[in-house]
């Protein structure tokens, strides 16, 4: 449907619709356009609210008119426009409006997508440095760089010429990249983006999401692009 149609339908604004959009993407985590019980449950928890799975069925069940089990766009356009449900909406409002330690980021790069905003919480950080530490400490291309400080912000430093990123694509998937050819020592700006490059690229061939990631993005630190 239009956004001119959902507009009328609910009597909202563009940019509330907008507004809403990006509310109902915080719950929706993989994007594929649903709000399943298990997405729902993970953004109560973040905010330090543990439902029950029976609750948060119900909380689902009462929102969602078509009876799929998930909560979509417009069902999520019409508990916002209508406040029917006023338990369930204020659950929903309240655990956006709650996301402690999590820090909202624009997209500025040319490869995002203009004003996009992005959240990225601290003890997400700081999981994916030590899950890097453990798993890569007895490189010995690495003994330079790791440990990563988890309680900094060395991970987004840490990854900006590239080199670490293509060491994390061969341990998912091993022999991914020929380690010949990454560009190793003091990198220029030029070298620095082949290696993210090629980090960019292998990353995408074994299934990761790298859509609107670009190397400025990471040399720049991008916080969302990073992690």
């Amino acid at each position: 449907m239009a956004d001119e149609e959902l507009c009328e339908r609910y009597q909202v604004t563009l940019d509330i619709l907008d507004e809403i959009r990006q509310n109902f993407a915080e719950f929706d985590l993989d994007g594929n356009g649903h709000i399943t019980t298990k997405e729902l449950g993970s953004v109560l928890k973040s905010v330090g609210k543990e439902v029950p799975g029976y609750q948060l069925r119900d909380m689902v069940a009462e929102i969602d008119r078509d009876k799929n089990g998930t909560i979509e766009l417009e069902e999520f356009i019409s508990m916002y426009s209508s406040m029917k449900s006023k338990e369930v909406a204020s659950t929903f409002l309240t655990a956006l409006s709650k996301r402690e330690g999590i820090e909202a980021k624009g997209g500025t790069s040319m490869a995002s997508s203009e004003g996009t905003t992005h959240s990225v919480a601290d003890e997400e950080t700081s999981a994916f440095a030590e899950y890097i530490n453990s798993n890569l400490k007895d490189d010995p291309d690495l003994k330079d760089r790791l440990p990563i400080d988890a309680k900094s912000s060395d991970l987004f430093k840490s990854v900006n010429d590239g080199f670490l990123l293509c060491k994390m694509v061969n341990l998912s998937v091993p022999d991914t990249i020929d380690e010949r050819a990454i560009n190793r020592g003091k990198l220029n700006l030029y070298l620095q983006h082949e290696n993210l490059t090629l980090a960019l690229n292998s990353a995408s061939s074994i299934g990761c999401k790298t859509v609107n990631i670009g190397p400025d993005d990471l040399i720049r630190g991008d916080r969302k692009s990073v992690v």
